[in-house]
C-alpha cells in the first residue's frame, strides 16, 4: 500500500470525526485507525480481495453521519427552528431591533437589484421568445456609434438578411390625440407591418397592425390604442374599437388594443400610447422620407431563423453592409451592428451595467453594515446566554450542534428581516422611477425574481451575521463559562464587539467620502462654466409636428411670434426660439464642410445643426466673437450661418471665417462666430456647430428660451397662457429650469449620489448607535472595577478617560481601515465624477471629521456616567 494513500486515509479519517458526537468522536476514531492499521498489515493479501486504504475510509463517511443522525440530519432541523422562534419571541426588543436595522440593508440590495432587473434581466412584457431577437444599428468606420437607418437602407436590409425570419423597423415621437380642449400630447409609435407579428404580440382585443397596413405611404390611417390609454381615455370599453380619433390632426380608425404592460422593445423610452403604421409619417415641407437614403429616422430589429447562431447572422451583416455601400454614396462607409435581445442598445446596456453595479457595491456595503450591526447586537446578548451555553455544553451537547441552533437562530432572524424588507422594497422600486435621469418603459415592479432575492439576501445574511458569534458562543469551555456567567463575557466577545464596531466606522467612513466626492460633482456642474449663462433661463418644448396643422412657413411664422410675443411679457429681458434647447432635448447634426473644398471628405465633420430666431444669442448669453449675430428669417433672404470657434478653427485655421462659405445646395455664407457650448453634456468637449435662420429647418419641434433675472420656473404660468393663447390645441411638453437641468444632465452621478447619499446617512446612524452601544455596554460591564478605582481615590475624569480610551483605539483603526475603502470606492467612482479627483484629500477629511464628530457624541454620553459612579452602589452591583 502506498505511503501517500495512506497518509491520506488518516487525515480523512480525523477530517470527518468532527461530525460524530464528541461523547462518541475518540473511540469511534480509534475503533476507524486500529480497523486502518490491520488492513495496511495484510501485506500478503490478494489484490482483488481486499480494498485499498482510501477506498476503505470512504465507508467511514455515512458512518460518521449516521452516527450524528440527531445533529446533522433535518429530523432535528424542526426542532431546531421551533426553539429559535421561542428564544425569539422571549426578547421581544431584541428580535424587533435586529429585524428592522437588517430589513434596511436586504430592503436596499432588493431595491437595486429590482433596478438591474428591470433594466437587464427582465425580457420586455408580451414579447414572444425575446432570445432570437437581435438589434440592427448603422455605424460608420471613422465615427463608430449606434445609429438608425433611412427607409431605403431598412428595406435593403430586410431582403438581404437572409438568416432572419424577418426585419422589422419602428419610430418614436410625440403626437397630438384628439382636439380643443381635448387635445393631449402622448407617445406614439410608428411600426412596421411585421412588428407586431415578429414579436409574437397578441392583441387585447380587436386587431394589431399587420402588413396591409404598411404598402402604400398615406394609405392607411389606421391606429392600435395602448391598453393604458384605452383604460384612461375610454374606460376600456370595447365598443372603442371602429371609433374614428384625432391623431395629429387627421382622422384615424381605431383598429385594436395593444395587450397590458406592452410598451414596445426599448427600455430608455417612454411607453407608447398610440401605435401607427409607418407608412403613414408624416411629410415635411412637401418631402416623404420613404425615397431619402439621407433621411435617417427608423430603428431596426429582426428575428433569427430557427437554429441560426447569432455570431452566423453577425457575420452575415459584412455582405449586407457591402451592398448598402453599392446602393447610394451616402452609404460609403457605412456599417451594419447587431446586438442580441432587445430593450437597450449596446452603449445603454453599459451605462445600465455601471449604474447597476455601483450601486449593488455599494448596496452589499450597507448590508455588510447592518449585518455587523446586529452580529454586534448578538454578542452582546450572548452574555445574557452564558449560563444555558454552560448547561448545554456540560450535559454533553456538542460544540457543532450549538453552532447549528445559535445558526439556525440567525437564519430565522434574517428570513423574519426579509419578510419586513418587502415594505423598504416597495417603497424603494415605486421611487426608482423618478430618481432615473431618463424615462423608462421598464416596470421596476418586484418579481418572483426580486422576491427570491429577498429570501436569499436573508438567509446569507444570517449566515453574515449570526456565523461569528456563533462559532465564538460554542468555543468556550465549559468551567470558564459558568463561571463567567453573569460577568463581561470574556475577551473573545470583546474582541470581536470591538472589531465590529471598527468594521462599522470603516464602512461609514468609505460610504460618507464616496457621498462626498459625488456632491461635489454636482456642486461642480452648477458652477460649470458651458459656454453660456444658464443662470436665469427658462426653456419650453412644444411639438408642432406632432398636430400635423404645420408646413415649413407656418412653424417658422409660429416659432417667430412665440419669441416676439414671450419678449414682451412682464420679467422676461430676452426671449427666441431654437431648435433645441441645451440639456434638454431637439439635438441634431448634419454633415458640413468648406464649400472651397467640396471634394475633400477628410475635412467634413458631423457638427451640431441649430436653427433660431432672431436674439437668441443675446438671450442664451453665447459671445459673438467676430461678425455679426443672425437677423430675422426675413431679414436674412440669402444662406447664411453663424458658426462656433472650434468648426472655424477647424475648417480655416488661422483665417478669418467671416465671408467663407460652407457646403449646401447653395453655398451657406458664414456671418459670424461665436464661443463654444457644451449644450449636451458637460463631460464632452464642446463640438462643431452651426446656427442657422429658424427658416431654414426641417425640424418642426422647438424650444422657447426666456431669460429673466428673477426665478425662471416663476415664468413657466404665463408662457404656457402664451402658447395656449397662439395656438389652443397645442400642448407644452416640458418647461424646464435651464441651469437646473444642467446639473440633472449628469444623470448617472446624480442617481448614485442620490442613493449613496441615503445610505451613507444610515451608515452613518448605524455605526453611532454601534458606537454608543459599545462604550455603555462597557461602562455597565465594569461598575465593580470602576467602584473600587472610585473607592481607591480615580477621578471621575480618570474613569471617562479609561474608557474613551478603548473606544479611541477602536475608533483609529476603523477610520483607517476606512480611509483605505474611501480611496478604493473613489477609484470605482471615477467615471461618474465631474471636476473633482477620487482621492481629493479635503474630501476625505471633511467625512472624517463628520464621521469623528458623531463618534465624540455617542461615546461621550455614555462614558460621562462612568464619572458619576458611586463608590457604595457601584460595590453593591
Amino acid at each position: 500500500m502506498s505511503t501517500s494513500g495512506s497518509s491520506f486515509a488518516r487525515r480523512f479519517l480525523r477530517a470527518i470525526a468532527w461530525l460524530v458526537p464528541a461523547s462518541e468522536r475518540a473511540s469511534w476514531l480509534t475503533e476507524w485507525e486500529n480497523e486502518l492499521t490491520v488492513l495496511e498489515g495484510a501485506k500478503d493479501r490478494a489484490r482483488s480481495a481486499y480494498p485499498t486504504a482510501t477506498t476503505f475510509v470512504v465507508g467511514a463517511l455515512p458512518h460518521a453521519l449516521w452516527m450524528r443522525k440527531e445533529d446533522w440530519t433535518m429530523s432535528g432541523l424542526p426542532q431546531d427552528i421551533k426553539y429559535a422562534f421561542r428564544v425569539l419571541a422571549r426578547s421581544p426588543g431584541f428580535t424587533a431591533a435586529a429585524a428592522l436595522t437588517l430589513a434596511l440593508g436586504i430592503g436596499a440590495n432588493a431595491t437595486i437589484f429590482s433596478l438591474v432587473n428591470g433594466l437587464l434581466l427582465s425580457d420586455p412584457p408580451g414579447v414572444h421568445e425575446p432570445d432570437r431577437l437581435v438589434q440592427i444599428a448603422r455605424s460608420y468606420d471613422d465615427a463608430p456609434r449606434w445609429d438608425n437607418w433611412s427607409w431605403p437602407a431598412l428595406q435593403t436590409i430586410r431582403r438581404e438578411a437572409r438568416l432572419f425570419e424577418g426585419v422589422a423597423g419602428y419610430a418614436g415621437r410625440s403626437m397630438t390625440l384628439g382636439s380643443g380642449a381635448d387635445a393631449e400630447q402622448v407617445a406614439a409609435l410608428m411600426v412596421t407591418g411585421d412588428y407586431f407579428g415578429l414579436l409574437g404580440v397578441q392583441p387585447a382585443a380587436g386587431r394589431l397592425i399587420g402588413p396591409a397596413d404598411d404598402t402604400t405611404p398615406g394609405a392607411h390611417p389606421v391606429v392600435v390604442l395602448g391598453h393604458d390609454l384605452w383604460v384612461r381615455r375610454f374606460g376600456g370599453d370595447p365598443g372603442a374599437l371602429g371609433d374614428v380619433v384625432q391623431v395629429a390632426g387627421d382622422a384615424y380608425e381605431v383598429v385594436g388594443i395593444a395587450p397590458p404592460r406592452f410598451a414596445g422593445v426599448e427600455v430608455f423610452a417612454p411607453p407608447p400610447q398610440l401605435f401607427l403604421p409607418a407608412s403613414m409619417y408624416p411629410p415635411f415641407r412637401g418631402l416623404l422620407p420613404f425615397d431619402e437614403w439621407g433621411w435617417s429616422w427608423i430603428q431596426a430589429f429582426g428575428r433569427l431563423a430557427e437554429g441560426v447562431p447569432f455570431e452566423q447572422a453577425e457575420a452575415s451583416m459584412d455582405v449586407v453592409g457591402n451592398v448598402l455601400r453599392a446602393a447610394d454614396p451616402v452609404n460609403e462607409d457605412v456599417r451594419v451592428l447587431v446586438a442580441s435581445g432587445v430593450g437597450l442598445d449596446p452603449e445603454e446596456r453599459d451605462e445600465a451595467r455601471l449604474v447597476g453595479g455601483l450601486l449593488g457595491g455599494v448596496a452589499l456595503l450597507v448590508l455588510l453594515l447592518t449585518c455587523a450591526s446586529v452580529a454586534n447586537l448578538f454578542v452582546a446578548r450572548a452574555t445574557t446566554r452564558q449560563v444555558e451555553m454552560g448547561v448545554r455544553l456540560a450535559l454533553g451537547a456538542g460544540r457543532a450542534r450549538l453552532v447549528r441552533q445559535l445558526v439556525v437562530e440567525s437564519l430565522v432572524l434574517g428570513l423574519l428581516a426579509a419578510g419586513i424588507a418587502t415594505v423598504p422594497l416597495m417603497l424603494g422600486a415605486g421611487a426608482l422611477p423618478s430618481l432615473l435621469p431618463y424615462m423608462v418603459s421598464a416596470p421596476f415592479t418586484p418579481d418572483a425574481r426580486v422576491f427570491g432575492s429577498l429570501i436569499v439576501l436573508g438567509l446569507l445574511s444570517g449566515l453574515l451575521f449570526g456565523g461569528a458569534p456563533s462559532i465564538a458562543a460554542a468555543k468556550r469551555d465549559v468551567a470558564g463559562t459558568l463561571r463567567r456567567a453573569g460577568s463581561t463575557g470574556g475577551d473573545g466577545s470583546t474582541r470581536l464587539r470591538d472589531g465590529l464596531v471598527a468594521l462599522q466606522l470603516t464602512l461609514s467612513l468609505g460610504l460618507l467620502a464616496s457621498a462626498a466626492l459625488l456632491g461635489s460633482s454636482i456642486l461642480n456642474a452648477l458652477r460649470a462654466d458651458p459656454g453660456f449663462e444658464p443662470r436665469g433661463l427658462l426653456a419650453v418644448y412644444v411639438d408642432l409636428e406632432g398636430t400635423g396643422r404645420y408646413d415649413g412657413e407656418s412653424t417658422t411664422a409660429f416659432g417667430e411670434a412665440l419669441a416676439r410675443e414671450a419678449s414682451g411679457l412682464p420679467g422676461v429681458v430676452s426671449a427666441a426660439v431654437a431648435s433645441q434647447a441645451p440639456f434638454l432635448a431637439g439635438f441634431a447634426r448634419s454633415t458640413t464642410g468648406p464649400a472651397d473644398r467640396p471634394n475633400d471628405p477628410s475635412v467634413e465633420v458631423e457638427a451640431e445643426a441649430v436653427f433660431v430666431t432672431e436674439g437668441y444669442f443675446e438671450s442664451m448669453g453665447i459671445p459673438v466673437l467676430r461678425g455679426r449675430a443672425l437677423r430675422s428669417s426675413a431679414a436674412e433672404p440669402q444662406p447664411v450661418a453663424v458658426v462656433n470657434e472650434s468648426l472655424a478653427r477647424r475648417f480655416w485655421p488661422g483665417e478669418d471665417a467671416i465671408g467663407k462659405e460652407l457646403t449646401g445646395e447653395v453655398p451657406i455664407r458664414v456671418v459670424g462666430v461665436v464661443g463654444d457650448v457644451q449644450g449636451r453634456s458637460l463631460r464632452a468637449r464642446a463640438a462643431p456647430a452651426v446656427y442657422r435662420p429658424l427658416a431654414a429647418s426641417f425640424n418642426q419641434r422647438l424650444a422657447l428660451i426666456t431669460r429673466t433675472p428673477g426665478e425662471p420656473l416663476s415664468l413657466a404660468p404665463p408662457v404656457r397662457e402664451l402658447v395656449a393663447r397662439l395656438d389652443p390645441g397645442l400642448p407644452v411638453l416640458a418647461t424646464e429650469d435651464v441651469h437646473a437641468r444642467m446639473a440633472a444632465s449628469l444623470g448617472t452621478t446624480r442617481i448614485i449620489a442620490t442613493l449613496v447619499a441615503g445610505f451613507a446617512g444610515l451608515a452613518l446612524l448605524l455605526s453611532v448607535v454601534g458606537l454608543y452601544g459599545l462604550v455603555s455596554f462597557t461602562v455597565s460591564h465594569r461598575i465593580r472595577e470602576m467602584g473600587i478605582r472610585i473607592a481607591l481615590g480615580a477621578a471621575p475624569s480618570g474613569l471617562v478617560g479609561l474608557v474613551l480610551r478603548r473606544v479611541l483605539g477602536v475608533t483609529l483603526v476603523g477610520m483607517l481601515a476606512g480611509i483605505v475603502l474611501a480611496i478604493a470606492l473613489g477609484k470605482a467612482l471615477e467615471g461618474v465624477l465631474f471636476g473633482i479627483t477620487p482621492s481629493n484629500p479635503w474630501v476625505f477629511a471633511a467625512a472624517t471629521v463628520v464621521l469623528l464628530t458623531a463618534c465624540v457624541v455617542a461615546a461621550w454620553i455614555p462614558a460621562r456616567r462612568a464619572g458619576r459612579l458611586d463608590a457604595m452602589v457601584s460595590l453593591r452591583q
